[in-house]
């Protein structure tokens, strides 16, 4: 773990840009330093592989203060990912994440052995291992950063803001690949962001930093967003907080009725008389995969629903694992449904039933009045 005990840091001209903090950053675990600009989240990093040196107090790893060694053996030690990759440019990507076993000493042919599963474990393929960083997108650079961190599997990782330079889509992508590769490795992460969602989305634990470097709070991302102890914190989570702390409650309680679903190939009797009840339907195939909602009065006065062209169906706009996902993804798929009912699914896609608005709202307040979430993040 990496324990901070009352780390500060003043510039020469009075700056505070670290006031004196205690933290310590679980093994095993992903700790996010979040904040505005000027909170200090970047330069307590770099204090960690000594970029930067503490006026005052300590930081240990594993007990062990890292003044006590060199810097540079400290860093190769420390893997560290920063925005747009840092990658060389006059390097292949191969040689770029062969870098630092090579400067440990380790063999050419064991570092490309290693670089080359690297590059696999964060979704690149053998084609890209002889390219050079400018023949690569944004995502893949950054992918080939955290592979070059991971080199020569180090039980720390520092990255700093290390998705904020691509685009929206790909950051989704790199963030739910790091978790991924985060499960299988299980490192030491310390994550620098100012998304306060990206925070929540990573963190096993949230480090909310004020101006001047102070910490105004250090909990699990769900505490966070019920208990903020003050007015910076509140206002930095964002008026939404309340529907972002469902991502932690499971949607395993939700009531799935099967009322309104039916398939293609219904009877007529089954169909008019789903009709008469309900002012939607939900069309599935044979398979009872959701094919889009119709609306009753849409529907053929003989039932036949072979009659209904495809564009008649409304999208249903997506649907929910019932068992596995949150209540926060079965209420999303209800507000986007042009039903206002949340369309819940099995392991192979296929619909079990239907909730509303209005049958979301008992297992919601269940959640939020004391029941514990699923996780920390």
């Amino acid at each position: 773990m990496i324990s901070f005990q009352q780390v500060g840091k003043t510039y020469p001209d009075g700056t505070v840009a670290v006031a004196a903090t205690d933290l310590t950053a679980d093994s095993g675990r992903i700790t996010v330093l979040v904040g505005p600009s000027g909170s200090g989240k970047t330069t307590l990093l770099r204090m960690v592989n000594r970029m930067i040196d503490p006026t005052s107090g300590s930081i240990l790893i594993d007990g062990v203060d890292i003044k006590s060694k060199p810097a540079p053996e400290l860093r190769r030690g420390i893997g560290y990912v920063i925005q747009n990759a840092g990658l060389f440019p006059h390097r292949t990507v191969l040689a770029n994440v062969m870098t630092v076993p090579r400067l440990l000493g380790w063999s050419k042919d064991k570092a490309r052995e290693r670089a080359m599963d690297l590059l696999l474990t964060v979704g690149l393929q053998e084609e890209h291992a002889g390219r050079y960083p400018f023949q690569l997108s944004g995502g893949q650079q950054q992918r080939v950063g955290v592979a070059r961190a991971l080199a020569a599997d180090p039980p720390v990782l520092l990255m700093d803001e290390p998705f904020s330079a691509v685009d929206p889509v790909v950051r989704k992508d790199l963030q739910t690949e790091l978790l991924r590769i985060q499960s299988e490795l299980g490192k030491t992460i310390l994550f620098v962001t100012h998304d306060i969602d990206e925070a929540i989305l990573l963190g096993d634990k949230v480090a909310v930093l004020n101006t001047g470097g102070v910490l105004e709070q250090f909990d699990t991302p769900s505490e966070l967003l019920a208990n903020p102890k003050n007015e910076f914190v509140e206002g930095f989570l964002g008026v939404d907080r309340g529907v972002r702390r469902l991502s932690f409650f499971s949607s395993g309680e939700v009531p799935l009725r099967p009322d309104p679903v039916v398939a293609v190939d219904a009877p007529s009797a089954e169909v008019l008389a789903l009709k008469s009840s309900q002012p939607w339907l939900l069309l599935v195939d044979a398979e009872r995969r959701p094919l889009g909602w119709l609306e009753a009065r849409q529907v053929p006065g003989d039932g036949d629903l072979a009659k209904v062209a495809t564009g008649d169906l409304v999208s249903y706009g997506h649907t929910f694992h019932a068992e596995s996902d949150s209540l926060r993804a079965a209420l999303d798929s209800a507000i986007l449904s042009p039903s206002s009912r949340a369309v819940g699914v099995d392991d192979d896609g296929k619909v079990i039933g239907v909730a509303s608005v209005e049958e979301l709202v008992p297992a919601i307040r269940a959640a939020q009045d004391g029941s514990s979430p699923e996780n920390g993040r």
